[in-house]
C-alpha cells in the first residue's frame, strides 16, 4: 500500500529558535518549522544545531519523532 508523502517521516537538519508558540527549525535554505514533540520533555534545553526526524503534520509544523543535537549554541 502506498501511503501519502505526508504520513512518512523525513529527516530535516537545521538550528533550533525559540518562537513565540515554542521551538522553530530553521534549515539552512532558510525554510522554517514549528517543532511538535509527543513528550514535551524532549524539547527542554534544546538548542543548536540537530538533526530532527519526523512527519510535516501542517505547512509549517513538524511531529518530531527523534532530535539529534550536533551541537549546542
Amino acid at each position: 500500500m502506498i501511503q501519502p508523502a505526508r504520513l512518512s517521516a523525513s529527516t530535516f537538519v537545521g538550528t533550533i529558535e525559540p518562537g513565540a508558540r515554542g521551538l522553530i527549525l530553521r534549515d539552512d535554505d532558510g525554510m522554517c518549522w514549528r517543532l511538535g514533540f509527543v513528550d514535551e520533555a524532549v524539547a527542554v534545553g534544546l538548542s543548536g544545531r540537530v538533526r530532527v526526524r519526523g512527519r510535516i503534520v501542517e505547512v509549517d509544523r513538524i511531529e518530531a519523532e527523534y532530535v539529534d543535537v550536533r551541537d549546542s549554541a
